[in-house]
């Protein structure tokens, strides 16, 4: 039986939240490579949320 797309936002939902949460680690650690990273699967977290 698969997910309801209930719970696929929510899991869509808590991974971004860890990657929100990396994004802020690497921010403070100016690591430019995990922030780009971070904002690329953010973004792409984002367009599924859309749908």
């Amino acid at each position: 039986m698969g997910m309801t797309d209930t719970q696929y936002k929510g899991m869509l939902l808590d991974e971004k939240e860890k990657w929100e949460e990396t994004l802020i680690l690497a921010k403070k650690d100016n690591n430019k490579d995990i922030i780009a990273l971070a904002e690329k699967q953010i973004r792409k977290i984002d367009e599924k949320l859309k749908l």
